[in-house]
């Protein structure tokens, strides 16, 4: 019985292999099938879209260059994604050399909030709103952690490694930023119930 993970055997580990030989078109399923969620996550560091685009290219050029160095990774989806959030202060730090210097701290406090990530325009107006002001109240870094977590579904090793943080960290991040929007669910609650009752 093989002992091997299981990630060893789906599409993503066989392209991953395929690219790292020497397939372009292999890297190219890759890009292709990642890029809108690595361009939804670089709007969170910047709402150029030609910018994000440029940063996206420049990863994927970079990988190509170094394909013969890269190693195995058991989620392709989180190396791009770390990949990108790398490529992103980079480039970030290097177009504001005319002006200040630009540190990653800096960078976070400038990122979009989530919640209009995380809340659908579906959503009715007033509990939309309350949960926007909560989340909005949360500090940048755990507003990342939740979007990483719960968006994009990665491992606490996983956010501590793109965040520089421990997974312990990150999972005292989300336990306080849960609590506090589990802290304001009563109040939003009956403000659903007033609206309704209105109809």
């Amino acid at each position: 019985m093989s002992t091997q993970p299981e990630y060893f055997s789906n599409e993503d580990h066989i392209y991953w292999m395929q690219f790292r030989q020497g397939d372009a078109a292999a890297l190219g399923a890759l890009a292709q099938k990642y890029y809108s969620t690595l361009f939804h996550y670089a709007t969170r560091f910047s709402k150029e879209s030609a910018f994000i685009e440029d940063c996206i290219q420049d990863v994927l050029l970079r990988l190509w260059d170094r394909r013969m160095y890269l190693r195995e990774t058991p989620s392709v989806k989180f190396y791009l994604l770390k990949a990108l959030r790398h490529q992103l202060v980079k480039s970030l730090q290097k177009k504001s050399l005319e002006n200040y210097s630009l540190d990653e701290e800096q960078i976070n406090n400038n990122e979009e909030s989530l919640e209009s990530q995380i809340i659908s325009q579906e959503d009715w107006q007033l509990t939309s709103l309350l949960l926007q002001t909560h989340i909005s109240g949360l500090s940048k870094r755990q507003q990342e952690a939740l979007y990483l977590r719960y968006y994009e579904n990665l491992s606490y090793e996983e956010i501590g490694q793109m965040m520089g943080i421990a997974p312990q960290s990150v999972a005292n991040l989300l336990q306080y930023s849960l609590k506090k929007l589990r802290d304001c669910w009563p109040i939003m609650l009956w403000a659903t119930f007033c609206y309704l009752i209105e109809f």
